[in-house]
């Protein structure tokens, strides 16, 4: 039996995820930066954030993960979300179209897909969440 591994779905997402939006016309999709985590307490935080968690994965297959990603989005304000809105239907939208046959690229589906969700916290920005089942392909270890 061959040892399988997969990719850093976080690190690839992330990347993956940044450069569609850099290419997108919209105005909500400039500047918006793209991590694996919130700024710390005592950061600069910027004006658009995408944060993508990877909460794990379960094998389906000898090659074949079911990871579950969760994505929070933080833009515009609780007052006026519209922002925060726009920019998560479009990340939706992008990650349910990234699975491709490509090098590199990990995702073999997007299984499924849900949100927007709103999320009230004390951060002045509105807050909104979606989550994803990709499935995932890995490698010869």
């Amino acid at each position: 039996m061959t040892a399988i591994i997969h990719a850093d779905l976080e690190l690839w997402l992330t990347g993956w995820l940044r450069a569609q939006l850099a290419a997108r016309p919209e105005a909500v999709c400039r500047d918006v930066k793209v991590d694996n985590k919130e700024p710390g307490p005592n950061d600069e935080w910027p004006k658009r954030l995408v944060v993508v968690r990877d909460d794990g994965s379960s094998e389906v297959e000898l090659n074949v993960d079911s990871a579950a990603l969760g994505v929070t989005i933080f833009a515009g304000t609780k007052v006026l979300p519209k922002e925060a809105n726009d920019l998560a239907r479009i990340v939706r939208a992008l990650i349910r179209d990234c699975a491709r046959v490509e090098p590199g690229n990990p995702v073999a589906a997007v299984t499924a897909s849900a949100g927007p969700f709103k999320v009230d916290d004390e951060r002045p920005e509105a807050r909104r969440y979606l989550t994803f089942e990709l499935a995932v392909v890995g490698s010869a270890l």
